[in-house]
This record gives C-alpha cells, structure tokens and sequence, in this order.
C-alpha cells in the first residue's frame, strides 16, 4: 500500500469521529433540562421524553398535510 491509500483510510477512520447524532444532540439538551430544574420545585411530568417517543411524535406532525 502506498502512503496516500494509508492516509485515505485514516482520513475515512477518523471522519466518522466527529459525527454527532441528532439523538445525542436531544439527549444533551434533555440533560441540561433535567440539571437546570434540579432544586427549582419543577413539576417531574415537564420533563422532555426520552428520544424514541420524540422521534415518533415528530414522524407523525410531519406527515400530517398542512
């Protein structure tokens, strides 16, 4: 192998690295949610849920004509 197929590859490697999920971005955003409301005497039921349900409601507004 030659040295730009090694580099190619490493560069290919290390791309999926840095890939940030739109489930980890909400998941992120629901634990600052959960630590900002922590000795403020919230409500538990405002709490964001989990990904999964999210995802399905999403699915469900968007395929609603407008």
């Amino acid at each position: 192998m030659n040295p730009a197929h090694i580099t190619l590859a490493l560069l290919m490697s290390l791309s999926g690295c840095s890939l940030v999920s739109t489930q980890a971005v909400y998941e992120e955003i629901r634990a600052q949610e959960k630590a900002k409301a922590v000795g403020t005497g919230a409500a538990p039921s405002k709490a964001l849920p989990h990904h999964d349900p999210y995802e399905k409601e999403r699915g469900q507004l968007a395929a609603q004509p407008r």
